[in-house]
């Protein structure tokens, strides 16, 4: 029986000794998360510039001593994992605005990285060099806790915040500033001139540059010479290119519309950049229109008749080398029908005379007849005006004249009788 107890006891003893290890606790020292942050990518950036900064955050926390004891509970938690982890990204002393929140990372274990991205814009004024920025941190980590007995444990966390430092460049480059823009001999459904004063106002001396206009959009302008070489353009230079631009027919003059200016380089480096886009808007005059301002014109029916129409230039520019033209139709004809106008400035006035044969048969009312002008602009382009109505009033032959003619006619032959009878008269007085 003694035996058999002493068996029983060894027995328990060697389970109690395999089961033991696996019962262990763990206890760690370390000096908690180590966390850095760096730029993902480039960390240059350009003057006029919205961009996206993405910042990795990288927890380097290590353990220095891991303890095992029977006694010893495991914590649920390990000190060197951050928790609830923000990222605040702020300016510091850089020349740059953040436009992004606070970035919730989360849980981020010792070993790991997580990538926070943040919407940065890069001021047109920004001065090149070399900057540092602050990215704050805040998370908490396990620093302690106390162990209860065999079966609980209470943790003690730490909150912390630090301000990291972040270096970012600001890149030498040229940013366009224009003003004083100015359109000449432009109108609605013409071309003409946008003149503009355009500033180097980056850091950069640009070389080989070559300045771009563009539609801004579907506006109504489109430039007809849309680039222009201007070679070295450095720092605070200024240019006054000019560039031809056309205007669609339906344009309205009461609007300004876009333009897009902006232009390729070479830049400090020698590799090929381009500046941000400026827009600019444009003004323009309407579009070039006439009428006819005369009370309507006569015409007698059976005659060739002299047709005075007086054009008005109602538009807003200068219509040149004006030439009006009028389409006859029955019971019209014409072997006339073109007269030279000259220049007309808005509100300006020319009589045009068309030399017209009205038929005998033609019924007696008013008519409406076709006519045009052509004309030029500033830059000699050759356009064709919308039709203007010339109204002619057709009538019949004018009885009194004809009456008068007939009159005549008896007086003359009246005249010539008595004048053949008188000289007859005289005639035979001489005879004897």
């Amino acid at each position: 029986m003694k035996a058999i107890s002493l068996f029983v006891t060894a027995g328990l003893l060697l389970v109690a000794l395999a089961v033991s290890p696996a019962i262990a606790g763990e206890k760690f020292f370390t000096d908690g998360p180590v966390v850095s942050v760096s730029v993902d990518g480039s960390n240059q950036f350009s003057p006029d510039s919205d961009t996206v900064l993405p910042v990795l955050v990288e927890n380097r926390g290590l353990i220095d001593m891991k303890l095992f004891r029977l006694d010893y509970m495991t914590p649920d938690y390990l000190p060197t994992t951050a928790r609830s982890v923000k990222v605040t990204l702020l300016p510091g002393k850089a020349p740059v605005t953040v436009k992004s929140d606070t970035q919730v990372l989360g849980l981020l274990p010792s070993g790991l990285v997580e990538r926070a991205s943040f919407d940065i814009h890069v001021p047109d004024d920004a001065p090149a060099g070399t900057y540092t920025m602050t990215a704050r941190v805040e998370y908490e980590y396990m620093q302690s806790y106390d162990q209860s007995g065999q079966d609980a444990i209470t943790y003690h966390f730490k909150t912390v915040t630090e301000d990291l430092p972040l270096t970012v460049v600001v890149t030498p480059s040229v940013v366009l500033a224009v003003t004083d823009v100015q359109s000449t001999g432009l109108y609605a459904g013409g071309e003409g001139y946008v003149t503009m004063t355009v500033e180097n106002t980056g850091t950069d001396d640009a070389s080989h540059f070559a300045l771009y206009v563009e539609p801004g959009g579907y506006g109504p302008l489109t430039p007809v010479e849309s680039n222009l070489y201007i070679g070295d353009f450095p720092a605070g230079a200024t240019i006054t290119p000019r560039v031809k631009v056309s205007v669609s027919q339906d344009a309205d003059e009461t609007q300004e519309y876009p333009l897009t200016v902006f232009g390729v380089y070479k830049n400090y480096e020698g590799m090929d950049a381009m500046t941000s886009p400026a827009l600019i808007g444009v003004n323009f005059l309407g579009k070039i229109t006439f009428a006819a301002v005369s009370a309507p014109a006569v015409a007698d029916a059976g005659e060739e008749n002299l047709i005075h129409v007086t054009y008005q230039n109602t538009g807003a520019a200068t219509a040149y080398q004006a030439q009006g033209r009028i389409s006859v139709v029955d019971p019209f004809s014409s072997t006339d029908s073109n007269v030279y106008l000259g220049d007309l400035k808005p509100g300006e006035t020319a009589e045009a005379v068309y030399r017209v044969q009205v038929d005998k048969a033609a019924t007696i009312k008013q008519y409406s007849l076709d006519s045009e002008i052509r004309y030029s602009d500033l830059l000699n382009n050759n356009y064709v005006s919308d039709t203007v109505k010339v109204i002619v009033d057709v009538q019949a032959p004018d009885d009194t004249t004809m009456y008068l003619v007939a009159v005549v006619g008896v007086l003359v032959i009246a005249g010539g009788g008595w004048y053949l009878i008188r000289r007859k008269q005289q005639s035979g007085r001489q005879d004897p």
